[in-house]
């Protein structure tokens, strides 16, 4: 029997976001070729992470897919700073997987909560491991290359200073976490800010955190510039590192990973069920869509934005699909940019999230989705999904979304953070009378997941195995 340990930073059904999708359709089909598989993985929470969990591993199957999971309250044992790419815990408890499993090969789609520790366990047992890319870990701790300012980044500077002002900061919770972390610890100094006027107790909660800062500070500093010169050798030990995209590949080498381990595996996607959808009806009023995570990264406000700039007469619609309730903050932010807009709030609509096998109904009612992100991305599977329905795809102008979608050819393209540009394109569309079915017939179709799987066997079968499993 042929074992692939897969690893990802986390999974469904608590996570189910492009990267977690991808882990899952290629595990399916690997299974189908009759490789014994096994998803390893963390649970972590969107917000408000450190925080215990009531065991320290669990197990499950998920549609077909069994999976082990790092619970928190493994994940946070000895925690320190370095714990996001080396982490003792997880690399002892690693080990007993390998030694349960007994795999062949494991296959990384993310370290991320598992640590780049299971790196040089798997390389210590001469076991082969190979990484498939979906975001730019290995070089930034944020995986975006995208600074607070919202300017883009190509990796840490010289002793990480760039990272310092990045990264480091988004190390330390808030003090109202500090404050509830105390409390636990000590109860009674707990107990004496809760009697104390909330005026003075919220001074010494303040100043709990500063105590906090200036004592971990160091360890922080230290731990963010040790990260880039540990994960890259890390990385140059992979059998093979996989990247969708160009961009990827070219920002990776600049940053240290050798040429010779990268190789060029664009993502598939199971197009199957999204298949029957490609035919859509006519409509007079323009449907503009968005699919996805609602937080800042994606550009929902610039989408927002652009629609609203449009004449208040224009036929069009805006239905904004995702999680309202995974990140609040940000929820708030657009909300209030739509009900501070009454001519426009009419054509607005946040539906929500929805079952992933509703996803071809949802894009056979768009005429346009639309992918207004503020970094790189590294083929979002949606633009996949968008294209294989026939639906075009109006994106950012940045490498891995630029290397789908063609300007003027089967999308539209605009500058990052231009939604007044955005706003152009979608008048494009509203005048052009043939713009629209022009990009639809220009839509070539989709690569599948069989297709992907076809080449990572390529790669395994490449590979010195443990065996002769994958030969």
């Amino acid at each position: 029997m042929k074992k692939i340990l897969l690893t990802v930073h986390k999974f469904f059904p608590n996570h189910g976001a492009g990267t977690e999708v991808l882990t899952l359709k290629v595990a399916q089909d690997l299974q189908r070729r009759g490789y014994q598989v096994l998803v390893l993985t963390a649970n972590p929470p969107d917000l408000d992470a450190r925080h215990p969990s009531p065991t320290l591993t669990s197990d499950y199957e998920f549609q077909g897919v069994p999976v082990h999971v790092v619970e928190e309250s493994l994940r946070l044992t000895g925690y320190t700073f370095r714990h996001e790419y080396k982490h003792l815990a997880v690399a002892q408890h690693f080990t007993k997987i390998l030694d349960r499993f007994q795999p062949d090969l494991v296959h990384s789609f993310h370290c991320q909560n598992l640590s780049a520790s299971i790196i040089d366990v798997t390389k210590s047992r001469g076991i082969p491991f190979v990484f498939s890319a979906t975001d730019f870990w290995f070089v930034c701790p944020v995986v975006q290359l995208k600074r607070p300012d919202g300017a883009l980044c190509r990796g840490p500077s010289k002793l990480a200073a760039n990272c310092l002002t990045c990264y480091t900061p988004q190390l330390f919770p808030p003090s109202d976490q500090v404050r509830e972390a105390v409390e636990k610890k000590f109860t009674a100094l707990g107990e004496c800010l809760n009697r104390m006027p909330e005026a003075f107790s919220g001074t010494m909660t303040s100043l709990l955190g500063g105590i906090y800062l200036g004592t971990k500070l160091p360890g922080a500093i230290l731990a963010t510039v040790e990260r880039p010169a540990t994960l890259i050798d890390c990385a140059n030990k992979v059998d093979k590192l996989m990247v969708a995209t160009r961009l990827m590949k070219d920002i990776f080498i600049e940053n240290g990973i050798h040429p010779e381990i990268i190789q060029h595996v664009p993502f598939g996607l199971d197009t199957e069920p999204l298949l029957p959808y490609q035919d859509k009806q006519n409509s007079e009023i323009l449907r503009i869509g968005f699919i996805g995570t609602i937080f800042e990264h994606k550009g929902v406000d610039i989408l927002i934005k652009a629609f609203q700039a449009l004449p208040e007469n224009a036929k069009a619609v805006l239905q904004i699909y995702g999680d309202m309730t995974q990140f609040p903050d940000y929820a708030k932010t657009v909300e209030d940019l739509v009900s501070k807009h009454p001519s426009s709030k009419a054509k607005i609509t946040f539906a929500g999230k929805f079952p992933n096998a509703q996803l071809g109904a949802k894009l056979q009612n768009m005429d346009v989705m639309v992918v207004p992100s503020r970094w790189y991305e590294n083929t979002p599977l949606v633009i996949q999904s968008a294209l294989t329905t026939k639906t075009p795809v109006i994106c950012t102008d940045l490498g891995g979304m630029s290397e789908l979608i063609k300007h003027n050819f089967n999308g539209l393209l605009f500058p990052l953070n231009d939604h007044a540009a955005l706003a152009k394109e979608f008048l494009r569309l509203l005048t052009e009378a043939e713009l629209l079915h022009t990009l639809t017939r220009n839509i070539a179709p989709e690569r599948t997941i069989r297709q992907m799987v076809d080449e990572i066997e390529e790669v395994y079968r490449s590979l010195k195995p443990v065996s002769n499993a994958l030969v």
